[in-house]
This record gives C-alpha cells, sequence and structure tokens, in this order.
C-alpha cells in the first residue's frame, strides 16, 4: 500500500477515536515516539500504555486533519485538536505529526505542538 494511503487509514482510526487500533496495526513494535523536545519513547507497547492513561482522562475529543502530505516514506498531518482533560478543562491545540515508515509500519513518530 502507498505510504500516503497508509497514514490517511491511520489519521482516519485516530479521528474516529480508535488510536490504540492504530498503533497495533500500524506502528512497528521497535517505534520511536517523541513529543516536542521531550524524551523519545521507544517500543510501541509504551506507547500504547501512555496513550491508554491518557485517554482514560479525556472527556470530550474532537481532531480533524487540516493538511496532509507524503514524500518517500516520510508523512506530514497538521492537526486540529479540540478536548477537555479531567482537571485541565477545555483544551485546543494544533499539531504537526511527522512519521516516517518501513514495509507498511510506523517506526518514528514526532509531534510538534504549541
Amino acid at each position: 500500500m502507498i505510504t500516503c494511503d497508509l497514514d490517511h487509514q491511520l489519521n482516519a482510526l485516530i479521528i474516529a477515536g480508535k488510536s490504540v487500533e492504530a498503533l497495533r496495526t500500524l506502528y512497528a513494535e521497535d517505534v520511536v515516539a517523541q513529543e516536542n523536545d521531550e524524551p523519545e519513547r521507544v517500543g510501541r507497547d509504551a506507547w500504547i500504555q501512555a496513550r491508554q492513561t491518557m485517554e482514560t482522562n479525556i472527556k470530550r475529543f474532537h481532531a480533524r486533519v487540516i493538511a496532509h502530505a507524503a514524500h518517500g516514506d516520510t508523512t506530514f498531518s497538521e492537526w486540529e485538536y479540540n478536548l477537555e482533560i479531567e482537571g485541565m478543562g477545555p483544551l485546543k491545540m494544533n499539531q504537526v505529526a511527522v512519521r516516517r515508515w518501513r514495509d507498511g509500519l510506523v517506526v518514528r513518530e514526532r509531534f510538534y505542538h504549541e
């Protein structure tokens, strides 16, 4: 499958609130993920655990892709999130996700946001 199509499939799962399913099916076991300049998180299981922990605190979730592009094995998605997190209240966030793919799976992902 074309990398851009895989990324579109991944983004659709996230928008549908199925991010854990997306992680299980479209991420390599040894994926490396990073938020801005925070320490890297290594491994799909660690990423799933962090995502599940975060999702337990989400009271309302809406996400949309504003722009999407691909070049070779790298994809880029610009996101807009509107959510409400327990203890933090409503939050609006813009983010860019950069994903590197190998053999149909995400092997590296980095998020840039304010």
